[in-house]
């Protein structure tokens, strides 16, 4: 522990959680960027990329209390890290399916973003977890309102990068690039992340 000075981890702790949150919407807004170019390229009709588009959904939404129980069990740190680092492989993995025939894209597109769901439904739980820990009653609304926020900041940043990459690369550099970025994220988090009496540099004023 850092003594008695007064420290400041838990901000940097909310600023881990809206990177976090900002990869993870980043990795579910690439497909509606890259969409017309999977399309193209798999020969998709609208009901197949809409079932692309939903497949996320519907694994993310029942995998919701299941991803609740594993946080409790055991711990936000293990289980939020392991999620980053599932959803960046499966990331890369989708960008390589562009190297595969056509009549073998779609089914394991698919099976990527159902994979992709169950892999970040950890995520705003865990945040919620993690922010009830680490914050003080007076200050949790605050420190929710940032990490909610990323939701609309990912679309500001990951927008126009990701439409430069499709019309420049094609559409698997955006893949590549949102699961490299989430690889790098997860060895950060897992040097950052500490339960609160556990954290290396937090203060006794902190605690």
């Amino acid at each position: 522990m850092a003594g008695k000075e007064q420290s400041h981890i838990r901000f940097l702790i909310v600023l881990m959680l809206f990177t976090a949150s900002c990869c993870s919407y980043g990795d579910r807004v690439v497909l509606s960027i890259v969409g017309v170019d999977i399309s193209h390229q798999l020969g998709l009709n609208p009901l197949k990329l809409g079932y692309l588009f939903s497949g996320f959904s519907w694994a993310y939404v029942v995998a919701q209390l299941p991803a609740g129980g594993l946080l409790d069990r055991y711990g936000s740190k293990r289980i939020y890290g392991l999620s980053i680092v599932a959803w960046s492989i499966l990331a890369l993995i989708a960008g390589f399916i562009g190297f595969l025939p056509a009549a073998m894209g779609f089914g394991l597109l698919f099976a990527v973003r159902l994979l992709s769901g169950l892999a970040q439904s950890p995520v705003f739980p865990g945040n919620g977890r993690i922010v009830a820990a680490w914050f003080p009653t007076a200050e949790r609304g605050r420190a929710s309102a940032i990490f909610n926020s990323s939701q609309y900041f990912a679309l500001v940043i990951f927008g126009p990068v990701m439409g430069w990459l499709v019309q420049r690369y094609g559409w698997k550099a955006c893949f590549w690039l949102g699961g490299v970025v989430s690889l790098l994220l997860s060895v950060v988090w897992f040097r950052v992340i500490h339960s609160v009496k556990s954290h290396p540099h937090i203060s006794d004023a902190e605690i």
